[in-house]
């Protein structure tokens, strides 16, 4: 089995003490899991719903990483929700592209707000958690808008 596969299928392990989070935050390879998906389902209209299934998995991945992982959820819940359309055709790939683009980037809006009320980490965030908020970028909005960076 690929390691990304393996990865973004394997349960997280518990994360409440700080070394064992330092080592999860260490063997996150978002990049690797999302390129796993893309592979697997290359369709992205005709198996939008699996490959959004597996990018959920593999952003769940970076979810205790976050410092409000509660925006991750809202973008999923948009992701799972918009992939039903596109699967259906009553919605196009790049309407469906604009609209994770221009809510990924509210959100960003939304925690970099929240992150002075938050106690702060001296830290340098996990590779994953920067390879996330770079992610769907306005290009995505765009045709063409499959990099490695729109999912």
């Amino acid at each position: 089995m690929d390691p990304a596969t393996a990865s973004a299928t394997e349960p997280t392990p518990d994360t409440s003490t700080a070394p064992a989070a330092a080592k999860v935050a260490e063997t996150v390879n978002l990049n690797g899991a999302l390129a796993e998906c893309r592979s697997a389902f290359p369709d992205q209209i005709a198996q939008a719903v699996a490959r959004t299934s597996c990018v959920i998995k593999a952003t769940d991945l970076v979810r205790p990483l976050l410092p409000f992982p509660e925006l991750l959820d809202r973008e999923n819940a948009l992701r799972k929700a918009l992939a039903e359309q596109v699967q259906a055709r009553t919605m196009s790939l790049l309407e469906r592209n604009i609209q994770i683009q221009k809510l990924h980037a509210q959100l960003l809006d939304e925690e970099h707000s929240r992150l002075p009320a938050a106690p702060s980490d001296a830290s340098k965030p996990p590779a994953a958690v920067t390879q996330w908020r770079q992610s769907n970028p306005e290009g995505c909005g765009r045709l063409g808008g499959d990099a490695a960076t729109c999912f």
